[in-house]
């Protein structure tokens, strides 16, 4: 791995953890619905500045399933954005519900790469898949 991916994964690990915190913030201040929207539309400014600067250097790349699975991504974030507004509007803590979800959905991802994209399993991957169980149970019943 090299410098630039490390850079690339402490920033979207940053980045994803900010969100987090500003879901918290805004929960119970907002409505979970115009939260969701606010933050759909604020993603949207984003995806529409970065994607009009990148047009400007080099031509976009296209593909049918490229669209169908950037619309299907779309959709989940925008239903974990409703639900972790849900969820933090009815009090659930940060430092419950943050890991609790996130470990969950990297098993589910992990899941998924396996039986669907044929990913190698090893020994290592489902220690990996237990120890998160367990992080999970750790954290959701203190």
């Amino acid at each position: 791995m090299n410098v630039t991916m490390i850079l690339l994964f402490i920033a979207s690990m940053t980045t994803l953890g900010f969100a987090d915190f500003a879901t918290k913030q805004a929960s119970g201040r907002i409505s979970p619905a115009l939260g969701t929207l606010i933050y759909a539309a604020s993603a949207m400014a984003v995806g529409l500045v970065w994607t009009l600067w990148t047009r400007a250097q080099s031509p976009l790349v296209i593909s049918g399933p490229g669209v169908g699975w950037s619309v299907a991504m779309g959709l989940a974030f925008g239903v974990f954005a409703g639900l972790l507004f849900v969820l933090f509007s009815l009090g659930v803590n940060l430092s419950l519900g943050v890991p609790v979800i996130r470990l969950g959905g990297i098993a589910f991802a992990a899941m998924l790469s396996i039986l669907v994209l044929k990913e190698p399993f090893n020994l290592q991957s489902f220690g990996g898949l237990v120890l998160a169980a367990l992080g999970i149970l750790l954290i959701a019943t203190r």
